[in-house]
């Protein structure tokens, strides 16, 4: 709650400072190129003649309005051919116009030249975002989540192109119409200008502070966002956490409470949004009242020569204050884009947060640390992170690291061992004391260079979603041969999975090195994926080699080749931590610390004599049991499978399977649909919301009659002027009040109008967000392997704002033009349906034509955009969630020349179908000069004939001109469609595909059996099943395995990485169903089982353990419901995890947070939190997977006997390297390649002296 207070503070504080935002937005063109520079000015001068094209229809309009007063006024002096004559000629003059307009547009000079620019722009820029990022401090960016960090480079980049883009183009031109609008207005009559330009002053004042306060609000509503991506990032990264603890529910809640915050912030928009269209539609019929009523009393005076300058003005003023209504559904484009703005400098102007030398410039190097030795030393070195400020994670250190040698660094966890390969990476920096490279502080050096000497595995390493080879040929970056040749490239990679034992794996995978590794490396395993980074590491044979916990996912046989080559320091200096201590045997020195301190020092047998720490941890792990014969536990053939042969035998055929697991389904491609389909789908489920909707739709019929209205009242204004002088002034007044009158109207209908629907649209975006997040939670796991999370939180961000774009206030005004061509058509039709027939069919169809194509193209132009941007929010979402490895192996200038050309790839596919949009365009907004000139020709054509008044002339092409352009207005909005139609498809197609995900689960469920089946003690039978994961169905990684695990009974599962072990487990937690055999769990096919209530019965403590931002507490209760969370059972959890003690020397105790991961936490810490997670469950099947790969000696047997103690009633099944934690299991199986290869207890495997036997003999290795 205090965290919410703070939070609602400090939005409270940012609605009311100052924005400063629009400059900001002026700064983005900073990052424009001289050609770009070029283009915007040529497109600026085009906008503005395109422009001013219009308003000079206004003098030829006043020209043509006396001819046809004058006509119709019966004036003696004119013949019929004079003024057909006349017609004839200013007819023409719109043909000039379009002629001139259509010419200014065609060249691409406004639309296609600044979509282009911008698109370059706003490329830099985002270049620029994510350059300053990743030159920023680890220390720096911990305190953000890369999700909150995607979305400036990403979401809020586009919002700024999308306005920078052809929206400016109108912007200016409609400025430029303003500005020339008067120009014509005062060569006709100064005195009437004035007046109405006072108006305009008036309104534009008013526009500008409604702008900026509603700026305000959406600089709130996007720190909301942000933090809705912080949770669906937490939420998303470990999504197979979440779902095998049913936490969907808890970030689900979490997501919503921010939503509802939102959705309060954002019904404050409404009243602006209402009194913004209420301003802008009320003085324009005020100006029009007064321009009026001045207009005839300066006529009747003798101060306005003839009624055509009158109208003139009028006509003037129209197509200003139609100018002025031109920037309103463009106005949400830029209030976005200037809060977005905002959001991105802080991020490029905050210098605090950068590194002491940013990228790309050299630092301080001189010949000496050119070639670098390799000598490190810690001079009375302290350092503490800011969860623990009063407490040293390191504590006056001093060492030495020599070239040439190999040092361990052992210790209990939470000893400052990873802290210390943080502050040699500076990562950190130190808060006492000083590190030395060569006999130079490296707070002098450079970064990149001092981390280009360095090569880091680290402790839960991290991978790209790219090739097997790519994430190798990383390790290249920065070092000499970083421009080597493609071959020899490819000759050192292999070399190094060589030496890391990876070659053999990857060259037996299908496409080899080829694979893809999957969204955070998912469609490897633990093992493979720290090979990779071994190999990684290794390839550029840098002179300093650091390894955190390298070995804790690799079983012994490979464990053993790595530890030797950590060992091998004849070229390198090598500072390994590890928590086996056989590990450090062989090391040249090990250093063991202890809180923060180094307590012990010297070679293995020096410190075996001091019978210390480091003996004890030695003693710890290299326990031996009393016999191996007399382990009392029962046969292991009662537990699996006994058609199991010996080592290297064929498995059994198994008996006939009672029920048969079908092959998991594909997931379905998103179905196309149309977007008037999905919007009656939204309006059939939204009934609740129906009298808010109504209630707009009536504002919007009554707005939809209000320019009909003034087609007529126009007409009649004309006529008036026909009259004698002293006619003028009374009639005047009655029409002036009318124009008043609708002013009122149009007022109250537009405010109305802007609320409800812009209340109407928050409510909605609110639903389908949450809706939306819903549906991706409760996707089948198999999603997420072919979905990066990247491009689902890229999803989560854009498609509700595109939404929202379509289901707010433009949906209000689409219905308002649409509602508005008809009843602008109805009235031509009405007062002259031979004249409003032409009229009509000389402008609609055209219009409609292009229209109709640019909004198809706009639609493609969306889906592809929507496609590719997925691509590069994916990759900035990967590169910032490997900040850590980004910057260890200096790929900051990688990674911005691929993002680079992944946004150049982007830009060069758009530009063509852009190009035809805009030829589209630029007709659809000049036909309406055609249909004029065709219009004042074929209507003095009737008037000459005399079958048509001047009354209805002037209703007739008002009307029909009003609705040309409303039609244009219509299709103005064909980008907004395009993106809805994108987001919609996007949002209801996986929505609809997470229910039929439901649906397929419960249609094999049987019942909701909260215990075993009568008669039966097996909790898990797995017969002959056979698995490969969807995204590699090629490749079987279970291969017709068996297996049955009794009640109360632990197995372990041991074998050689990527032998299929972790994927029993996911198996198990029904992360996916098996292509063949059966599989029954607590007495029922596991299919059968309602899944939520059958999750609860499971817990797991995954191999690479995730927390969230939250507290301690809340981590550990993470399956828990909020009723069922006691604080004693809390405590009780982290008492069995060894955790307690840690937890209570903390400042906040289990308040806590959690930030970032948890990276100010060790690895160890981590994982005990992960166990206690699982133990608080209290679950009837307990599944490990590697639970104990981070933890010292000491947390190691705590975690022993953790198990053996809560062993009893419980079923576990372990997953390990470490054959120490499993042997006093009730039965240890075997896996090699996807198969069971061989079973028993600890005794009878070791006297088969099979495959277990060598696995034990290389565990032991030295220590025996």
């Amino acid at each position: 709650m205090a965290k919410d207070a703070e939070s609602d503070a400090e939005l409270r504080s940012q609605q009311e400072a100052p924005p400063g935002g629009f400059a900001k937005l002026m700064r983005v063109f900073s990052f424009a190129a001289n050609l770009d520079r070029l283009i915007q000015v040529g497109c600026a001068f085009a906008a503005v003649c395109s422009g001013a094209a219009m308003p000079l229809m206004a003098l030829v309009l006043g020209r043509l309005t006396a001819n046809f007063t004058d006509y119709g006024g019966s004036n003696e002096d004119e013949s019929t051919a004079d003024f057909m004559k006349s017609v004839q000629t200013n007819a023409l003059y719109f043909v000039y116009l379009f002629i001139g307009k259509v010419t200014f547009q065609l060249v691409y000079i406004w639309s296609f030249g600044f979509t282009f620019a911008a698109s370059r722009m706003v490329q830099t820029m985002r270049i620029s975002c994510l350059d300053r990022i990743l030159d920023r401090t680890v220390a720096a960016n911990d305190a953000e989540t890369p999700g909150s960090l995607s979305n400036t480079v990403t979401v809020h980049c586009n919002s700024i192109q999308a306005a920078l883009s052809d929206r400016l183009g109108i912007m200016i031109q409609a400025f430029s119409m303003l500005l020339a609008s008067f120009a014509v207005a005062f060569s006709q009559s100064w005195q009437l200008t004035l007046v109405m330009l006072g108006l305009v002053i008036v309104t534009l004042g008013l526009i500008g502070f409604i702008v900026s306060s509603d700026q305000r609000i959406e600089a709130g509503l996007l720190k909301r966002y942000n933090e809705c991506s912080i949770i669906a990032e937490d939420a998303l990264g470990s999504i197979r956490t979440v779902i095998a603890f049913g936490a969907t529910h808890k970030f689900l809640s979490k997501y919503n409470n921010i939503l509802e915050k939102t959705e309060t912030d954002g019904k404050k928009r409404g009243p602006f949004v209402g009194l913004m269209f209420a301003t802008q539609y009320f003085f324009m019929f005020v100006g029009w009242a007064i321009g009026f009523y001045l207009g005839a009393y300066l006529f009747t005076k003798g101060m306005i020569s003839d009624a055509g300058r009158i109208l003139s003005v009028f006509f003037s003023m129209l197509i200003g204050l139609g100018a002025i209504m031109a920037l309103g559904p463009n106005i949400p484009s830029f209030i976005k884009a200037i809060a977005a703005a905002d959001d991105a400098f802080k991020i490029l102007d905050d210098e605090s947060k950068q590194g002491q030398t940013p990228s790309g410039q050299s630092g301080i190097r001189d010949d000496k640390t050119d070639s670098c030795e390799g000598l490190v030393e810690f001079r009375n070195m302290s350092f503490s992170y800011g969860v623990r400020e009063n407490h040293n994670a390191l504590d006056s250190i001093n060492l030495s690291f020599t070239r040439g040698s190999s040092t361990a660094i052992v210790g209990p966890s939470g000893a400052g061992k990873s802290t210390l390969i943080s502050l040699l990476e500076r990562w950190y920096e130190p808060t006492a004391g000083s590190i030395l490279l060569d006999g130079r502080d490296v707070s002098g050096l450079d970064p990149r260079w001092l981390r280009s000497q360095i090569a880091l595995v680290q402790q839960e390493p991290q991978l790209f979603n790219a090739s097997i080879f790519d994430n190798i040929a990383y390790g290249l970056v920065g070092t000499g041969n970083e421009r080597l040749s493609q071959e020899q490239k490819t000759s050192l990679v292999h070399d190094a999975c060589r030496e890391a034992r990876a070659y053999d794996f990857i060259t037996a995978l299908p496409e080899s090195f080829d694979t893809v590794v999957g969204d955070r490396a998912s469609l490897i395993s633990g093992g493979q994926k720290q090979r990779i980074a071994i190999a990684r590491a290794l390839v550029g044979r840098r002179p300093i080699l650091l390894m955190d916990e390298a070995t804790s996912a690799l079983d012994n046989e490979n464990s053993k080749v790595i530890e030797t080559l950590m060992t091998d320091s004849k070229d390198r200096t090598t500072i390994f931590i590890s928590h086996k201590i056989r590990s450090a045997v062989q090391a040249d020195r090990v250093i063991v610390l202890d809180h923060g301190r180094v307590v012990e020092q010297g070679t293995h047998q020096e410190l075996m004599a001091m019978g210390g720490l480091y003996r004890r941890l030695y003693d710890a792990q290299t326990e031996v049991k009393p016999s191996d014969d007399e382990d009392p536990i029962k046969p292991a053939s009662k537990i699996i499978d006994p058609n199991i042969t010996e080592l290297g035998g064929e498995l059994a055929e198994a008996s006939q399977p009672s029920t048969t697991i079908r092959p998991s389904e594909r997931l379905p491609l998103i179905p196309k649909r149309h977007l008037l389909t999905n919007l009656l789908e939204i309006a059939k489920e939204q009934k609740r919301y129906w009298p808010i909707f109504l209630v707009g739709l009536a504002a919007c019929a009554i707005t939809a009659q209000i320019f009909p209205v003034q087609a007529i009242l126009l007409g009649r204004v004309m006529e008036v002027f026909q009259r004698p002088a002293d006619q003028v002034s009374s009639d005047a007044n009655f029409w002036s009040l009318m124009f008043f009158v609708v002013g009122l109207g149009s007022m109250i209908s537009y405010a109305i109008l802007g609320f409800f629907m812009t209340l109407l649209g928050v409510h909605l975006t609110r639903f389908y967000r949450l809706e939306y997040f819903r549906a991706v939670l409760h996707q089948p796991v198999e999603f997420f392997d072919q979905v990066a999370s990247g491009t689902l939180l890229s999803r989560l961000s854009s498609d509700p704002a595109s939404l929202h774009e379509l289901l707010s206030i433009n949906m209000g005004l689409l219905i308002s033009i649409f509602i508005s061509i008809i009843s602008a058509s109805i009235i031509g039709l009405a007062y002259s349906w031979k004249f409003a027939l032409v009229a009509i069919f000389a402008a609609m169809p055209a219009v409609f034509a292009a229209g109709y194509l640019r909004m198809k193209l706009d639609s493609s132009l969306a889906e592809e955009m929507d496609k590719i941007s997925e691509d590069s929010a994916r990759f900035v979402s990967d590169s910032l969630s490997a900040f850590r490895t980004v910057k260890a192996f200096t790929m900051e200038t990688a990674v911005r020349d691929m993002y680079r050309n992944c946004l150049t790839l982007f830009a060069g596919r758009l530009y063509r179908k852009r190009a035809i949009m805009t030829l589209l365009f630029a007709f659809s907004e000049s036909v309406e000069l055609l249909a004029a000139a065709l219009g004042f020709w074929y209507g003095g054509k009737l008037m000459g004939d005399g079958e048509l008044t001047t009354e209805k002339f002037f209703t007739v092409f008002i009307a029909v001109i009003i609705g040309g352009q409303a039609a244009g207005a219509l299709f103005g909005f064909s980008s907004n469609l395009g993106k809805a139609k994108v987001a919609a498809n996007n949002i209801l197609g996986i929505r609809s595909q997470a229910r039929a995900a439901a649906d397929r689960d419960r249609s094999k469920q049987i019942s909701e059996n909260h215990g075993l089946e009568k008669g039966t003690n097996t909790v898990v039978d797995m017969q002959s099943v056979t698995f490969a994961y969807p995204a590699r169905p090629n490749v079987t990684v279970l291969k017709s395995v068996s297996l049955q695990v009794q009640r109360g009974q632990t197995v372990g599962v041991v074998g050689t990485s990527g032998s299929g072990k972790s994927t029993l487990l996911a198996l198990l937690e029904r992360f996916y169903d098996a292509q063949s055999g059966t599989l029954n769990v607590l007495g029922m096919p596991i299919s059968a089982h309602n899944i939520d209530e059958y999750r609860k019965r499971l817990a797991i403590v995954p191999q690479e353990p995730q927390l969230y931002n939250g507290t301690i507490r809340e981590n550990v209760s993470l399956g828990l419901d909020e009723d069922k969370i006691q604080e004693a059972d809390v405590v009780a959890a982290c008492e069995a995890a060894g955790l307690a003690e840690f937890v209570s020397s903390l400042p906040d105790g289990y308040n806590t947070q959690c930030r970032g991961q948890g990276v100010s936490f060790s690895g160890g810490q981590r994982q005990r939190i992960a166990i206690a997670r699982a133990l608080i469950l209290q679950p009837e099947l307990l599944l490990l997977d590697e639970p104990t790969s981070a933890l010292d000696a000491e947390s190691e047997q705590l975690v022993r006997e953790t198990l053996s103690n809560i062993q009893e009633g419980r079923t576990m099944i372990l997953v390990t390297h470490r054959l120490n934690i499993v042997r006093d299991a009730h039965a240890i199986i075997v896996m090699d390649e996807g198969r069971i290869v061989e079973k028993g207890t600890h005794g009878e495997l070791m006297s088969k002296q099979g495959h277990y036997f060598k696995m034990h003999q290389s565990s032991m290795g030295d220590n025996v």
